[in-house]
């Protein structure tokens, strides 16, 4: 069978899904979302390809009958099941390991990410030590640092995090013997890739859990709201979270004070309806 699309340009099945059927529709008239339907041995449901495209459970069984259509050889089709278990893993750790499985699979895993990159994304306390460096005088014992940090983190985990920062310049020593970071923040960047920043901030999200089931010495705040608005209302609401975010990053470049704590921040706004109703 043609191979309309390239999957390794992919790392989420359901855009995969999208961008091969509107490719191989072109050149193939049958091959329309209800001619997929078909072909997947639903012809009384004509909307279950839309539906796998917002979002839909697929099964084991249907996975194979997609594997099928699409005409995936055996390695490919190996990606396509690992992409479906990296979207629908349930637990970080189902996330974590398909997405490795994925890097493993992958011809050129430099495509999905960079290696760095990953590494640094892939624990919390990667950023965490890169920010307390600027806060602690920290030389090579970082008994001081596990002592400190919330969660606890092994004494190990530090020293691969600190030789992790050293590796990618991202921390040095100063003439008096203590780490310190060489820029003054980070962003994803060129390593934005959707995977590996969601299973960071997920590690953040857990980070605000404990935080609220333990408090730590340091101030903590704590809010909650849940309330109903106009799409126009919410779309005014996005757009001042987006201005509360710029000001907040000046206000942390500005800071010429020497810093004394490390903070984690994380804000969410998400939906509780489905607007499709489904």
């Amino acid at each position: 069978m043609e191979n309309y699309i390239d999957i390794y340009q992919f790392t989420h099945f359901r855009k995969y899904l999208e961008e091969y059927q509107a490719a191989r529709v072109q050149k193939d008239p049958e091959f329309t979302r209800t001619g997929i339907c078909n072909m997947l041995g639903l012809p009384k449901t004509r909307s279950y390809f839309a539906d796998v495209l917002r979002g839909k459970k697929v099964s084991p069984r249907m996975v194979a009958k997609f594997i099928e259509i699409l005409g995936l050889d055996r390695k490919a089709a190996k990606y396509f099941e690992t992409m479906v278990q990296l979207d629908q893993a349930k637990t970080d750790t189902a996330r974590k390991a398909a997405m490795d499985e994925l890097l493993a699979q992958h011809p050129n895993p430099q495509h999905i990410l960079n290696t760095d990159a990953y590494d640094y994304y892939n624990h919390w306390y990667n950023s965490a030590l890169f920010a307390i460096l600027d806060a602690m005088d920290v030389a090579d014992d970082l008994a001081p640092v596990q002592k400190r940090i919330f969660p606890k983190v092994p004494i190990g985990k530090l020293k691969d995090s600190l030789a992790l920062l050293e590796r990618l310049g991202l921390a040095r020593k100063n003439e008096e013997g203590f780490w310190k970071p060489t820029k003054e923040s980070i962003s994803s960047g060129p390593y934005n890739n959707a995977e590996l920043v969601k299973q960071y901030q997920l590690q953040c999200f857990e980070l605000s859990k404990q935080a609220l089931i333990t408090p730590p010495k340091q101030p903590t705040v704590m809010s909650t709201l849940t309330f109903s608005i106009s799409s126009e209302a919410y779309k005014k609401l996005e757009e001042e979270l987006q201005r509360f975010k710029a000001n907040a990053r000046r206000i942390i470049g500005e800071d010429k004070q020497k810093a004394d704590g490390v903070y984690q921040m994380n804000l969410h706004l998400f939906s509780n309806l489905d607007p499709e109703g489904k």
